[in-house]
């Protein structure tokens, strides 16, 4: 259950990375947001709590830990950096691996990784007409290029539609 609440928690929260999301504490909340720096880029950011991250928050919110971590990956306070990437990798290599028997169950012959959430948000977000600059800007990319290699392309068929309505 643990690796399905990160990829949603990662999709509903505009593609937030795993390595953010085991920094978050319950701190990080305040109201309906969730506020954070996202560790690659230093940018700080706010995300609003939408209905299917504030489940995943109840979830978590009476989940055993001894930490005031929301994600039970770092399992204890004050641990070094080496000791907080080491633990990360363990715990993406486990996610990763679920992530693969998911795609494997649902016969998705795509590799499904971590980082999959966070282009899925993109693309939807693409597919229901959001402009690509507030999609970079929601990712917190720092060049549009960067949010065009995100996106997928549409097929021919959503192309065609949307050059009839020319007509």
């Amino acid at each position: 259950i643990h690796f399905k609440n990160y990829f949603l928690f990662s999709f509903y929260t505009r593609g937030m990375n795993f390595a953010d999301m085991i920094h978050l504490t319950w701190d990080s909340i305040y109201g309906d947001r969730i506020y954070y720096t996202r560790s690659k880029t230093k940018v700080n950011f706010q995300v609003k709590i939408m209905k299917p991250v504030k489940e995943i928050l109840n979830f978590y919110k009476v989940y055993p830990s001894n930490t005031n971590y929301i994600f039970p990956v770092l399992l204890r306070e004050n641990l070094t950096p080496n000791q907080i990437e080491n633990r990360k990798y363990k715990v993406m290599k486990l996610y990763n691996s679920a992530l693969k028997e998911i795609a494997k169950l649902c016969n998705i012959e795509k590799r499904i990784t971590t980082y999959v959430a966070r282009h899925s948000f993109a693309t939807c977000m693409k597919h229901k007409g959001v402009s690509t600059d507030v999609i970079s800007e929601s990712l917190g990319h720092q060049n549009i290029v960067i949010t065009q290699t995100y996106l997928k392309n549409f097929s021919n068929s959503v192309l065609d539609e949307a050059a009839e309505a020319l007509l």
